[in-house]
């Protein structure tokens, strides 16, 4: 079984450092700076020693020896985890599906009812994955603007804010109503479609994140929404619309570049959005790796009503 990370294995993640992969589970904000990295020996036994860091995180051994480490947690609620960060041994891939596999027991225990990965496609782990529970949901393609590109768009008719507002808290429903609207039902069955179930699943990386909504004046709900946070080495901005024609495409990429001014920009795009590369890359984003987000979900949906009697008092 897996257990939390603790001080004392401070000396075996020596010698594990020596026998792991790399890493190829990412978050959103690890998928933005690149991975792949082998495993970080500082990072992890600064965690070992901090009693409120390595809560999150998670040894598998034999004997005195670690076979794997990883890291998982909520991802914005309660109701969602994500395994963020996986190491395992190069000689024994039955470890790699026992910790996918038994790393549903801490996460079912605090109340989740999904577990979120992210990993490059055609990677190895994918199969293990597949074994343990996981579903593919969709994959996802990583976007970027050089700042030199972005400063020259602010400076031609093309980058406007479209009329976007400042959203707050207050709209947090108007934004669910709009994931609805946009997001195909196969992929936000198994994201969660409850609002507490899509809330907990939302990522939410970087600092200072802000979010912007268009309204058409033709409805009360929210027909686009665009959102920009800090992460390292730029700007992460995020798309999301009612209406994906191109003309709609256009204006809902000239609006999200509008938005932040000579940063370099990211900007992750599903699969179930395939017309957002091409609008993309008309304005000078480059592509870049493509990701499969997978999904094991921890609740079994009711299917059926069963009939009963119940005596009612007059």
């Amino acid at each position: 079984m897996i257990r939390h990370l603790h001080p004392t294995d401070s000396p075996a993640l020596l010698r594990f450092k020596q026998k792991a992969g790399p890493d190829e589970v990412r978050s959103l904000s690890r998928a933005v700076a690149g991975g792949g990295k082998g495993f970080p020996l500082v990072k992890y036994t600064t965690i070992a020693l901090s009693p409120r860091a390595w809560q999150s995180c998670w040894v598998k051994t034999r004997r005195a020896s670690v076979q794997a480490v990883l890291r998982a947690g909520q991802r914005s609620g309660p109701l969602a985890w994500e395994l963020s960060e996986l190491y395992v041994t190069r000689t024994d891939d039955g470890v790699l599906l026992e910790v996918l596999d038994q790393l549903a027991f801490p996460a079912g225990t605090s109340g989740a009812r999904r577990i979120f990965l992210r990993l490059p496609s055609e990677s190895h782990i994918f199969n293990a994955a597949r074994s343990a529970g996981y579903e593919p949901v969709c994959t996802e393609t990583l976007y970027s603007l050089e700042p030199a590109l972005n400063s020259r768009l602010h400076s031609s008719e093309g980058a406007a804010d479209g009329g976007m507002k400042l959203l707050d808290e207050a709209d947090e429903h108007a934004l669910y109503r709009l994931f609805c609207a946009a997001v195909p039902i196969g992929v936000r069955t198994k994201i969660g479609q409850t609002f507490d179930e899509w809330r907990s699943a939302s990522e939410k990386p970087g600092r200072k994140r802000r979010d912007w909504g268009l309204e058409d004046g033709k409805s009360t709900g929210l027909q686009a929404h665009v959102s920009a946070a800090g992460v390292s080495g730029g700007t992460l901005i995020s798309m999301m619309s009612r209406d994906l024609n191109e003309s709609a495409l256009k204006e809902l990429v000239a609006a999200a570049v509008g938005v932040v001014v000579g940063d370099r920009l990211f900007t992750m795009v599903p699969s179930y959005q395939q017309n957002m590369g091409p609008a993309l890359t008309d304005i000078g984003f480059t592509q870049h790796e493509t990701y499969d987000v997978m999904v094991k979900t921890l609740v079994v949906p009711v299917g059926e009503t069963v009939p009963g009697m119940v005596a009612i008092e007059r």
